[in-house]
């Protein structure tokens, strides 16, 4: 039998690594019993894998057998912050430690440096291989779902909506989520700010910005981050008002648990779970009370 072997990714090994993702989390779901849904493999690298394969070249690798492409792991390190994008392996290698040694190899650690990822709260296998890294569960994350057309009444608010931010409010945002996230991320606002799918907005109240929302083609939302907590609810309201129904299609959105009242809130507008997945951390970040992720491959 060949031995597996490890190597860092290359750029042609994302669209393998993106097939044997998809082969993984069907194999998981089905293993559990869960609704097998529709998942359009994309035929070239996404923007995001290519942007963080180019800027941690050294924390994203490979697994291989018999040249075939078994096992792929990335990480994203952000000054004192390594968040575990992907970790994945074939089903037929599953408990043979292949995703122990790919997490060993991404895995990156110095004096004051966080630990930190998201996954599905129905694979507690790595659930326990992450803890034994020293990351535990701090927060529950549910898929939240609603159709817009049976949400119920949205209440008025004071917000005022800029859906043309300048070159000081992209600014303010990176300062907002340096205070929120622990750090900014504007190598992704350059992509999504620039992605037709995609549509920023502003809010101020009294002239000061008070938050921000991205929604997409598909009626997602997030991120989402507000100054202070009394914010998000408006903000989160207004982001809703903005969705423009399509025939078919629901608005989605991740909803931490620790959010207390915003989850009540969605919940009685009619949102319903979906799915959940569970943060991973050896310290306590973001800031969940301002913060609602998009990806949570680059939280």
């Amino acid at each position: 039998m060949q031995k597996i072997s490890y190597r860092k990714c290359r750029v042609k090994d994302l669209a393998p690594a993106s097939r044997m993702i998809k082969k993984t989390i069907f194999a998981l779901r089905r293993k559990t019993g869960k609704e097998m849904k529709p998942w359009r493999i994309p035929r070239h690298p996404t923007p995001l894998a290519t942007d963080i394969l180019r800027r941690n070249p050294g924390t994203l690798y490979c697994a291989w057998k018999n040249n075939k492409l078994v096992g792929y792991a990335g990480a994203y390190v952000n000054g004192l912050q390594w968040y575990l994008c992907w970790l994945f392996v074939d089903p037929k290698l599953q408990e043979k430690g292949v995703g122990r040694k790919l997490l060993e190899k991404v895995w990156r650690d110095k004096k004051g440096m966080t630990h930190s990822l998201s996954t599905f709260a129905f694979n507690p296998k790595a659930i326990g291989l992450y803890s034994q890294f020293g990351m535990v569960p701090l927060c529950d994350l549910p898929w939240l779902k609603a159709d817009p057309k049976k949400i119920g009444d949205l209440p008025k608010t004071e917000l005022v909506i800029i859906d043309k931010p300048n070159r000081d409010d992209v600014k303010w945002l990176h300062s907002l989520e340096e205070k929120i996230r622990g750090y900014s991320h504007p190598q992704h606002w350059g992509i999504w700010l620039h992605s037709k799918p995609c549509k920023f907005y502003l809010f101020k109240k009294g002239g000061r910005r008070v938050g921000y929302c991205l929604i997409t083609n598909d009626l997602f939302i997030g991120p989402v981050g507000v100054i202070y907590q009394e914010y998000m609810i408006d903000v989160m309201t207004e982001a809703i008002r903005l969705i423009h129904p399509k025939k078919g299609a629901k608005i989605m959105l991740w909803c931490p648990t620790l959010n207390i009242a915003l989850y009540r809130y969605l919940i009685n507008l009619g949102f319903r779970v979906d799915e959940i997945e569970i943060f991973m951390s050896d310290a306590p970040y973001p800031d969940w009370q301002r913060y609602v992720p998009a990806s949570l491959a680059i939280l």
